[in-house]
Parts: structure tokens; sequence; C-alpha cells
């Protein structure tokens, strides 16, 4: 299997989750976009304040988890929003050929070794990562739901919005577009699936970002 038959195709960013351990060997995981360079290669850019950059610097890997599941993506970005505070330790097994974990509800995964950090602007690198081995479970196509990608989409939005509504008035700027974006999409959201679990997690993201608006 190649990453053309997951939905990757050359310079193009695809929305995946991407885990990796932390020092004590803890799993993290955190919604990412990927690109892909060629089918032996992927990249990565991240701010190097996350984790996941501290993670990528000290175990030189990752797991990419290609996953169409809303909720894990919004229990990955906003790990409060789980129980515990923090992403269950069940739902991550270890990859087979790098030491990284992997999602067990991913559709499929890519398992990456780094080659190379490129500094970038505004405190971000560049990974540059080597596909090591690509998996997939057999799955049934599913029908689409607009409301599956708007969810999505406001999930990858409000991880920004946190961080610029504490920035210079250019990002707090920003943070408004993408907060009037968000709401766009919360009443796409209840229009075509009221009282499901997009409506949910919509409901639960707005209240989230209020209070940020509140805390700034």
């Amino acid at each position: 299997m190649k990453l053309p038959d997951l939905g990757f195709s050359k310079g193009t960013i695809v929305e995946t989750i991407v885990s990796t351990y932390s020092t004590d060997g803890q799993p993290n995981a955190a919604p990412m976009g990927v690109i892909m360079e060629n089918e032996q290669r992927v990249i990565i850019r991240i701010y190097n304040s996350s984790l996941t950059y501290r993670n990528l610097l000290l175990k030189k890997c990752a797991v990419v988890n290609v996953t169409s599941d809303v909720e894990t993506f919004y229990q990955t970005a906003f790990k409060e929003a789980n129980l515990t505070g923090k992403i269950p330790l069940d739902w991550f097994e270890k990859a087979e050929s790098v030491d990284a974990p992997r999602l067990r509800s991913a559709e499929a995964t890519v398992e990456i070794a780094v080659a190379e950090m490129k500094p970038l602007d505004e405190g971000r690198t560049e990974a540059v990562c080597e596909v090591r081995l690509v998996k997939a479970a057999k799955t049934f196509p599913k029908a689409y739901c607009r409301a599956l990608f708007a969810t999505i989409e406001a999930i990858i939005h409000a991880t920004r919005v946190k961080a610029y509504l504490s920035g210079d008035e250019k990002q707090r700027e920003q943070a408004l577009k993408l907060l009037g974006t968000i709401e766009d999409y919360r009443a796409l959201v209840n229009r075509v699936a009221p009282n499901s679990c997009y409506a949910e997690i919509m409901a639960d993201l707005t209240k989230r970002v209020n209070s940020w608006r509140v805390e700034s």
C-alpha cells in the first residue's frame, strides 16, 4: 500500500492526527496537516511550542493516523474535553517499525522517521520525514455528510484561535475572522445534522471558544 491509496497527493495538505511518545513514555496525539513530498516522504510543519515538536526532536519518529472520526479529532485537539483531561491510554498501541504510538481506531496509519528538521518563521519547524510503513484497515464506505467537514474545520480553526487571541493586534484580528467562520460552521452543522454527535461537539467547542474570549 502507498500514500496515494489513502488519498494523499503531492503538495496537498491532508488533515491527520500525529501521535508520538513523550520523554516519560506517555503517548500524545494532535491533529496536524501533513503534506506528501513524494511517496516516500512527508512534511509536517509544527509550532515549536507544541508537545509534538518536542517529541519529534527526542524520538525522531511518529505515526500519521488517518481517520474520519470527528470525536477523535476533537478529543486529541482539546485534551480537556476527555473525562480525565487527557487522551485514554487504551486508545493507543505501539507502532510496528518506529518508537511511536498509533491510534487503534485509525482507518489507516503511516509510520514515519524524521530525516530533517528545518526552522521556519513564526516559531515553526518543518519536519521532513521518511515513510517506513503504511497500513490500512478494511472499512465500509460512508455516506458523505457536510457536518463532518464543517466540524473538523471548526476544530482546526479553534486550535489557532486560542493562540491568536493572546497575540498581537494582527493575530487578534485573525482570531475574530476565524471565530466568524466557526460560527458559520456551527450554523451549518445545526441545519444538516441537528441532535447529532457533530452538533454536540460544536456546542461544546462554542462554549470553549467563548471562555477564551472572556479570558483574553
